[in-house]
């Protein structure tokens, strides 16, 4: 099927702002990889994936309702209600996250304890928490501006502005000599917040110029929140669950050493993050518009944009695994079987495109969350399993295991709604 040209412009557009982002976040891991060793870097990823938890915990589903909104009422020609709805949403979230991110603060001891098994990482946490608030606005941000047509600008905001400020930073944390690990993460936090502003201004411009017709905004809280909320909470979740296992069956240095080909192979959701950048809202204008021909070949294009990008990280990961991993320090290349392992499931991903974004697009969020349920509780007990036969490498081969299934479910639903809308269409007829 030929690929029409001004949408491969677009997406090639896209992805050249992507590719800035992505060029600056492996700059910003092989430099902390380096100055921090094994151990270091596994505190990183810790705080990471708390700091992305945390906020999806707070968003209540909001960025994708918040784009689903935005870019349903652009195809109902009432962009100028988008400003409204947008401010009132950051308004409840943030507030709400604020008071809810007061428990991980005061209770950071505890929380350490039990999901890490260490009190000593009581202060990631905390900076975790802190860092949430400001990254859950700049998602909420960044998914509204990509609605709104603004789709540079918001993959600029959220992939390209942490490690540009963080990098910038760096070298002066270095020459004082305060590069404790402490002082990295509140770096990141502040660059995390830096990107919120970002965010914000950019909001700003673009709303400025929305057309269309006025009216009242949409309600801010809607009965599709919580299956939505619950799916966006399980899949990072779900992405992030061999990082959340992983501490009760390995150091911190074996964490340190998964956590780089964690890193590497999440580079390559970049290609879908940024596929549904552009798709995203087309399949929820389709929808609105209920044109099931549309979302089909909107679902066809993703799968084609995904499976011919992936095919240069696909010969990195495998053939070029050892020296890229060597990049890091001669300490990761270690970790080239688990590389290899978590290429296998991405390939599997990237094979059948957008699936969950389409369901999320099709009001069929519930569908979504059920798979993601269903799933991650089989891949939970894979990884414990997995872990207790095999340590880190059986937590990985559980994780990829469990990505392929989820993807092929969510494939197989998405077929079937698309059926189901196409035979509703022609019951109505002409």
């Amino acid at each position: 099927m030929r690929i029409p040209p001004r949408v491969l412009r677009k997406t090639l557009s896209a992805l050249t702002v992507r590719g800035v982002g992505l060029g600056l976040q492996i700059a910003m891991s092989v430099v902390i990889a380096r100055l921090l060793g094994a151990e270091g870097m596994g505190l990183y990823t810790l705080y990471v994936t708390w700091l992305v938890l945390f906020a999806e915990l707070i968003s209540i589903g909001m960025p994708v309702y918040a784009m689903r909104t935005v870019a349903a009422l652009g195809a109902r020609g009432q962009g100028t209600s988008a400003d409204a709805f947008v401010r009132r949403a950051l308004a409840l979230v943030m507030l709400g996250g604020a008071a809810a991110m007061l428990v991980p603060w005061f209770g950071a001891r505890p929380m350490a304890e039990f999901v890490a098994g260490d009190v000593d990482l009581a202060p990631a946490l905390r900076i975790a928490a802190v860092g949430a608030l400001a990254f859950v606005g700049l998602r909420i941000l960044a998914e509204t501006l990509k609605a709104a047509g603004a789709t540079q600008r918001g993959l600029f905001a959220e992939a390209a502005t942490i490690p540009l400020v963080l990098l910038a930073a760096l070298p002066a944390l270095v020459l004082l000599d305060r590069l404790q690990d402490q002082s990295l993460l509140w770096l990141h936090a502040a660059s995390v917040g830096c990107a919120f502003l970002m965010a914000a201004a950019l909001w700003r411009g673009v709303s400025r110029r929305l057309g269309g017709e006025g009216g009242s905004a949409p309600p801010v809280i809607s009965p599709a929140l919580w299956p939505l909320w619950g799916g966006t909470l399980l899949n990072v979740a779900y992405v992030n669950l061999p990082i959340l296992v992983l501490p009760h069956f390995a150091s911190v240095e074996e964490l340190g050493q998964f956590g780089v080909a964690f890193r590497l192979i999440n580079l390559t959701t970049i290609i879908l993050v940024t596929l549904a950048a552009i798709l995203g809202p087309q399949f929820a204008a389709a929808y609105e518009l209920k044109d099931p021909a549309r979302l089909r070949l909107l679902l066809k294009r993703s799968q084609q944009f995904s499976l011919l990008l992936f095919l240069p990280p696909l010969i990195a990961f495998t053939l070029l695994a050892e020296p890229l991993l060597g990049i890091f320090g001669p300490e990761f290349r270690d970790a080239r079987p688990l590389l290899w392992i978590m290429t296998a499931g991405q390939l599997v991903n990237a094979a059948t495109g957008l699936v969950g974004y389409l369901l999320n697009m099709m009001h069929r969020e519930r569908t979504e969350l059920r798979i993601l349920l269903g799933t991650g509780v089989a891949m939970s007990v894979g990884m414990i399993l997995g872990g207790t036969i095999a340590g880190v490498l059986g937590v990985t081969l559980a994780y990829s295991a469990g990505l392929m299934l989820k993807n092929l479910l969510s494939f197989g639903f998405s077929l079937r709604s698309l059926r189901q809308l196409a035979a509703a269409d022609s019951d109505q007829g002409p």
